[in-house]
């Protein structure tokens, strides 16, 4: 006798299928979006926020909503010894940077985060005789809000900047006050190479100049960035200009963050603070 309750196998293999893929799918979600903490680990770090930036400043090129800075207040001691870290970014995507944030100030490091959206000037005139007005309007507006605070940090500063707009440094890196610059994926033109090219042959720079590149932008292409840079500014001058590369890293540097962090202070520490160009 045949029973009335026959199980068809084929479609409850079919449903398991589909839940345990709809599983692994929600767990690769759940780690992507979980994987970034939204807030600081070190519960010594103190946040500081000025957000009356942009009336402070008063630039056409660099627009500003804020100026942030972090700094761990259990080691108050290295805060007249070691250099402000300026974080300057561009781009939306904050995350890498947190990282970076974070991790220089457990360290000891005063870290100021700048936000910043560069307006496009078509004659690039104008925006070679405004770009370090502005730059230095910028810090001058920066460091009169902490002074107003009774917040000490120093002028002297290291640049670290992840920005998707194009930018030339040439300006910014001759200031008196910058020791030195960490450019991260830094993206490169014709105009931008031939700035770097002026500021080694004229030596116009406080410091050295190090760039931290991923080999790949996404998946398996590579980083056309990094294939100019070895092609065109590389061989011009290697004594102020450095580049470091993560092999397997992409544009994001994810899985990669504590790497290139590790490489950031040892650039600051053995290098930069180290330099007598």
């Amino acid at each position: 006798m045949t029973s009335i309750f026959q199980i068809d196998w084929i479609s409850v293999d079919i449903i398991i299928i589909i839940l345990l893929l709809l599983l692994l799918f929600s767990v690769k979600m759940f780690k992507i979006t979980h994987r970034w903490r939204y807030s600081f680990s070190n519960q010594a770090l103190e946040h500081i926020c000025f957000s009356q930036a942009r009336k402070k400043s008063k630039n056409q090129i660099f627009l500003t909503k804020k100026w942030c800075l972090t700094r761990n207040s259990s080691l108050k001691e290295n805060f007249s010894n070691l250099p402000l870290i300026l974080i300057f970014r561009t781009n939306y995507k904050r995350k890498l940077l947190r990282v970076f944030t974070e991790g220089l100030s457990s360290y000891g490091f005063n870290v100021i985060n700048i936000k910043a959206k560069i307006n496009h000037i078509p004659d690039s005139r104008i925006l070679e005789k405004t770009l370090i007005d502005e730059w230095n309007s910028l810090i001058s507006a920066i460091f009169d809000d902490f002074k107003l605070t009774e917040v000490l940090i120093k002028s002297k500063y290291i640049l670290i900047s992840h920005s998707k707009s194009i930018i030339s440094y040439k300006q910014i890196l001759s200031g008196s006050d910058i020791k030195g610059a960490i450019l991260i994926n830094p993206k490169l033109n014709k105009k931008i190479s031939s700035d770097y090219y002026n500021i080694f042959k004229n030596n116009s720079i406080n410091g050295q100049i190090y760039t931290i590149f991923s080999r790949k932008s996404t998946f398996i292409f590579k980083n056309k960035h990094l294939i100019k840079f070895l092609k065109e500014i590389t061989p011009q001058k290697n004594n102020i200009l450095k580049h470091l590369t993560i092999e397997k890293a992409t544009y994001s540097f994810k899985y990669y963050e504590t790497i290139v962090l590790g490489m950031i202070i040892d650039i600051i520490e053995n290098k930069l603070l180290k330099s007598k160009i």
